[in-house]
């Protein structure tokens, strides 16, 4: 039986729609949720404390840090407003350090999809994987292939926590429609013997494709992304300086385009930025 997303359960599981028990009495005979939600209707400041509570228990920065993205997965709008109250002290537990210690614990700590992961091994169907993305419309994707993970090294398909807490602070800081971003990672192996050996490693089981088939994956990334979202704004992160300044050189007249390693870019029919 499929679900409406417009109605009931699927206003309650996208994380983009779903306010929990802030929905109004009047917002729950419209959209289906009566009896879905517990009587109370609570304000979205009451919300904050009540998930700050939950928060501060938390035993570990990790667990902290897993106890937001579960909330930013879950009720978007509650995420955004939790982080802006407390945004000194929750910054370094969504991104940096606490960022690197969730990379290394990526697959460990999965719960929920976010993002697209696209594999080597579907190299032909690159399209494919783009047009399965949640939303149709995307401003800015931050995309890693996870070899340069802040001072971790190679961390394989453990990069993606990287796009997800670059754009978590796009939006936190920046106020970019979270709706209109999308995180991406480029899974071509990983030359991390400790991953490899790991039985509960997510990411493709093989050593790091180098060479020609590297670069001509990655081209064929580009092409995919420039026919499917031809406006968008695409950013490199944590590649191994090896391949961030090629890439960068070879792209950056062909889409909108920078590294995160702050390099000068350009992009098409615009002057040059510092970033």
């Amino acid at each position: 039986m499929s679900v409406d997303q417009g109605r009931g359960v699927g206003v309650l599981e996208d994380p983009l729609t779903n306010k929990g028990t802030a929905f109004t009495e009047e917002e729950r005979s419209e959209l289906g949720l009566l009896g879905l939600l517990p009587d109370v209707v609570e304000t979205l400041e009451q919300q904050v404390r009540r998930r700050y509570q939950a928060y501060q228990e938390q035993p570990t920065d990790v667990a902290r840090h897993v106890n937001l993205r579960a909330l930013q997965d879950t009720n978007e709008m509650l995420f955004y407003r939790l982080v802006a109250d407390h945004i000194e002290e929750m910054l370094p537990i969504l991104y940096t350090p606490t960022v690197g210690l969730a990379c290394q614990r990526f697959s460990e700590i999965y719960r929920r999809p976010r993002g697209l992961f696209i594999g080597y091994p579907d190299r032909d169907r690159i399209p494919d994987i783009l047009r399965n993305r949640p939303r149709r419309e995307v401003d800015v994707i931050v995309v890693t292939d996870g070899q340069r993970v802040l001072g971790l090294g190679d961390q394989g398909i453990g990069g993606m926590g990287i796009p997800i807490g670059k754009l978590s602070l796009y939006t936190a800081l920046g106020g970019i429609d979270p709706a209109r971003t999308l995180p991406v990672l480029l899974d071509v192996g990983t030359d991390n013997a400790g991953l490899l050996e790991d039985p509960m490693y997510l990411g493709w089981r093989h050593r790091r494709i180098t060479g020609a088939d590297y670069d001509d994956f990655v081209d064929r990334f580009v092409r995919a992304v420039r026919a499917e979202l031809p406006s968008v704004l695409l950013q490199w992160e944590d590649f191994a300086t090896s391949h961030a300044l090629p890439i960068l050189e070879r792209y950056r007249d062909q889409l909108l385009s920078f590294n995160g390693i702050g390099r000068q870019v350009s992009a098409v029919g615009r002057p040059d930025y510092v970033y």
